[in-house]
């Protein structure tokens, strides 16, 4: 009876083992799948940030300004004027100008540059 009941276990633990082991190897590649993803994705990133490097830069795009002969001109440094940006105490980002409607105003929290003399 012994023999039986420890042949019983020594199956139990053998399909035990091969359970055990077959989802360890499935999780081993769910984990590859996943790190190939995450490369795949980081490679994406790097493209699609070469690209953005590529549409902001400036002299490329007076090139492309230029091909399109485009009506677009450089604004003087001269005509620049610094708007100063402050935050309220519930964090919204404010400026004030002079001689303007308020919701035509767009600002960042950066310093905010306008040409002078209005639209």
């Amino acid at each position: 009876m012994f023999l039986i009941v420890a042949a019983v276990m020594l199956a139990a633990a053998g399909v035990f083992h091969a359970y055990v082991k077959n989802r360890q190897i499935n999780v081993a590649r769910e984990i590859q799948g996943m790190e190939e993803r995450i490369s795949q994705h980081k490679l994406d990133i790097t493209t699609l940030e070469v690209r953005l490097d590529d549409q902001l830069n400036p002299i490329l795009i007076n090139d492309r300004l230029n091909e399109m002969s485009s009506d677009l001109r450089r604004i003087p440094v001269g005509v620049v004027e610094e708007i100063p940006v402050s935050r309220s105490g519930s964090g919204k980002v404010t400026a004030t100008v002079p001689d303007q409607d308020p919701p035509s105003i767009s600002v960042i929290p950066t310093t905010v540059s306008v040409a002078a003399g209005g639209p």
